[in-house]
Parts: structure tokens; C-alpha cells; sequence
């Protein structure tokens, strides 16, 4: 395995544009995906980005993803509507989710739209940041279509739910957004996925073996007898779990894709946005100089032994953004041998790394 690459992000668009052009989609869907990964990965969020490709390109091979299949609205109220996805990239499907509920808060002042039948849609953040740029609220979550669970439940051993991620976000008096984006698990899959790739040992309270045992190791997570991920919450794990189950009955009810169940067995992303017109209770203005003020009053705390700053949700991605523009992003070397196999199959050629 080679050593971790850095490149730029606008290279690394590029290449994943091509890719997945390459392997049957528009130049149009091609680049929204590659934009999305690559979005995820300056935000630091890596488990979302570059580490994907692959896994979408397996799932083109296989036949579990249509790479020219368009979304489509199937059923519609004045404030609802249900997106069907028609099993291609999920990114195309929650960005068409998240328009429709912009637009419908934006003349009734409520949207609430649900997707199902859609592969992996990538950060659910990037899609309520885009309620929060029009001056809206963004709410997200997503379950994996009742199929691929990975987390045990409060109290149990066994696989029986997904990180089942939640999201909401909203405008401020400045720069950045105020921006939660969060597995319900103590962490993301993904996460677990670079630490393995780079030959790292997970954090403590992340996961259990087989057994139920705690274990740092992720080929414990990974390898049969395989163990699980930890609800979010530590000693009050019940938490997260209930959040994780509320988001089941949110994501997977409401659009018709299913909760998480032992006959489940297509793996895709079912997910539930609702949107809500600040205007249509506070005036905007108002509403951002109060999450202002919040954020000073919290920023204002004294600090922790070793804290050099307290960070508001949103705004961690916004710094690691701009370092990474300026330094470009380094891409594991499991992740960039596996592109460069894909690649070769299409006659692809890798962008050279980052001066």
C-alpha cells in the first residue's frame, strides 16, 4: 500500500468527474457527485468523501446503481412531497429533495419532503447548509432503506440499526452558519473505514467485538464473526439510541423505504428534510442576531485545560475548508490504490499529487 497522496481539490473533482462519466453518468450528475465528495473532504469530513468513490463505482459494476437514473418527484401536497430516486446516485435525489422543500417554505413556510429508493446520498450537513444559505432552517436524517445495520442497540451486542446521521441548520449575524452534522452512533462508519485504511486503531468506547467485548481493533468491526458500532452517548448511550430509532420512523417510515428489519435487503439511503421560513414567525434579522448572541455568550465560557478556542457547530468544518484549500487534501493510500484500479479499467489517469 502506498503512502497517503495530497492533491488539490479542484484536480480531485475533475478526476472524479470523469470517473464516473466514464462509468455511465451525465457530466452534469458525474461532477455534482464528485463536488459533493470532495466538499466532504475539505470539511474535513473524510469518511464522506474520497473513500466513497470506489464503493460507487463497485455498485455501478454490480448493477446496484443506475449512474443515469434522474429522481423524480412521485407523490406531492402543498408542503409535501416524496422523491423517488430510482436506485441512481443519491446526491442528485437530496438535492432535488432539499429545492422542493426550499421552495414550498419559501411560499407556505413549512417544506417536508422524503426520498427513498436512492443509493448513498454522502452529508446530509451539505444539503440543510442549503436551507440555512437561503435563510432558512434545514433539518436532515437518514436510514440505510431498513438494510446494513452496524450499530448495536442500548444494552445489546448485535448489529441491529445504521449510524443513522441527523442534520440541521440555520443563518447567523455572520460567518459561518450555525451547522450540526451527526451519526447517531459515537461515530460515522466511514471514520472507522479511514482509521483501518491507514493502518490506526479506533478510539476507545467506538466498538465491540463479536462477543460484546470492547475492543480498539476495527478488523474486530470489520472481520467475521463481525462486531458493531456504539449508539452515540457513552453511559447515556439510550440517548443516541433513541435518536436513532426516532430517525428510522422519520426517514424510513415516512418515505415508504422501510425501517431497519431482519428481510431488508437492498442497501440505499432513505431520507426525510423538512424546511421551515424563519420569516414566517421572527424577522430574519432578529433571528440572526439572537443566534449571534448565543454564540458569543457560549464562545465568552471559560476554557478547558488545553482549548484554545471554543468552536461553535459549523464552524470547525469552516476552518478545515480553508486549510485544505490552501493545502490540498490527503487521500489514504488503501482509498487512491483502489481509485487507480477503477480508473485504470476506463483508462482514467490519476491527477499527479498536490506541489
Amino acid at each position: 500500500m502506498t503512502d497517503s497522496i495530497v492533491v488539490s481539490a479542484e484536480a480531485l473533482t475533475a478526476y472524479f468527474t470523469e470517473l464516473f462519466v466514464r462509468f455511465g453518468a451525465t457530466p452534469a450528475t458525474g461532477n455534482e457527485v464528485a463536488v459533493h465528495l470532495v466538499e466532504a473532504n475539505l470539511t474535513g469530513h473524510d469518511s464522506h468523501g474520497a473513500l466513497r468513490a470506489p464503493w460507487y463505482l463497485e455498485k455501478i459494476e454490480a448493477g446496484e446503481l443506475d449512474p443515469k437514473a434522474v429522481p423524480a418527484i412521485v407523490t406531492e401536497g402543498p408542503t409535501t412531497a416524496v422523491i423517488d430516486g430510482g436506485w441512481g446516485f443519491g446526491q442528485p435525489a437530496s438535492r432535488l429533495a432539499m429545492e422542493t422543500a426550499i421552495d414550498k417554505a419559501r411560499q407556505l413556510g413549512v417544506g417536508c419532503v422524503a426520498v427513498r429508493n436512492a443509493n448513498h446520498m454522502g452529508r446530509v450537513g451539505y444539503y440543510t447548509a442549503m436551507a440555512a444559505a437561503d435563510g432558512m432552517v434545514g433539518l436532515g436524517c437518514v436510514n440505510l432503506h431498513g438494510a446494513s445495520p452496524c450499530v448495536a442497540p442500548f444494552g445489546g451486542i448485535d448489529r441491529r440499526l445504521p449510524t443513522n446521521p441527523f442534520s440541521v441548520a440555520f443563518p447567523a449575524d455572520r460567518q459561518p452558519i450555525f451547522l450540526a452534522d451527526m451519526t447517531t452512533s459515537v461515530v460515522a462508519e466511514g471514520k472507522l473505514q479511514v482509521r483501518r485504511n491507514k493502518g490506526l486503531q479506533a478510539e476507545e468506547q467506538w466498538i465491540i467485538d463479536h462477543d460484546g467485548n470492547a475492543t480498539t481493533d476495527p478488523w474486530k468491526f470489520y472481520a467475521e464473526p463481525v462486531g458493531a458500532l456504539l449508539p452515540m452517548g457513552g453511559v447515556v448511550a439510550h440517548k443516541g439510541f433513541a435518536l436513532s430509532m426516532a430517525i428510522e420512523g422519520l426517514a424510513g417510515g415516512l418515505s415508504g423505504a422501510g425501517c431497519s428489519n431482519p428481510t431488508a435487503e437492498r442497501h440505499g439511503n432513505a431520507c426525510w428534510y423538512t424546511v421551515i421560513r424563519i420569516d414566517a414567525f421572527t424577522p430574519l434579522d432578529e433571528f440572526k442576531a439572537n443566534v449571534g448572541k448565543l454564540i458569543d455568550h457560549v464562545k465568552s465560557s471559560r476554557k478547558a485545560a488545553g482549548v484554545q478556542e471554543i468552536l461553535y457547530p459549523g464552524e470547525p468544518e469552516h476552518l478545515r475548508r480553508q486549510e485544505r484549500l490552501r493545502d490540498g487534501l490527503a487521500i489514504d493510500g488503501q482509498t487512491w490504490e483502489w481509485l487507480g484500479r477503477k480508473a485504470a479499467l476506463v483508462g482514467v489517469v490519476p491527477p499527479a499529487a498536490k506541489d
